[in-house]
Parts: C-alpha cells; structure tokens; sequence
C-alpha cells in the first residue's frame, strides 16, 4: 500500500492552506517516519519537518492532555511546514 504524503501547496498569503480533521498519529514501524491518520481513514506521511510535532502530539494523547479528534490547518511558511490547532473535540 502507497501512503500519499501530506503536500501543502504553496499559498497566497492569509490562506489556510490544508484542514484536515486528525484522529491520531503513528510511527512508521522499525522507522522514524510518522503519519498522520484522519477520521475519514486516510493516512498521509509526514515531512521530517513534522516528525517532532508528531512525537509531541502523540505524547500529550497517551497523556489526555489533547483529546482526539482535533482539527489541525498546515500551512507553508518558508521552506517548512507550520502547524495550527483550529479547534479540538
């Protein structure tokens, strides 16, 4: 199975640029990739920009700190990928 990457397209300035209701993250087994697992089932694989936002995230849910599902906006800022929380469950 090909797990699509999470592509944020270049975007004018003020734009959201990508919405997407998570439902978790994961580690790529015997690997440092990590994924990220919407509600509608999708699994997009993270930049290694993302990686140590996804290891937080993943920590402040086994924690209950953050309650799952959350809506996250990614955005472009530069040469990376900038993560927003917009509202969470």
């Amino acid at each position: 199975m090909t797990v699509p990457m999470l592509f944020v397209p270049p975007v004018p300035e003020g734009d959201r640029g990508l919405i997407l209701e998570v439902n978790g993250v994961s580690p790529e087994p015997r690997s440092r990739r990590w994924y990220v697992l919407t509600l509608e089932g999708d699994a997009f694989c993270l930049p290694a920009t993302l990686w140590p936002w996804a290891m937080e995230l993943d920590a402040m849910t086994r924690r209950r700190e953050l309650r799952m599902p959350a809506v996250f906006a990614f955005r472009r800022v530069g040469g990376t990928v900038a993560v927003d929380m917009l509202s969470r469950a």
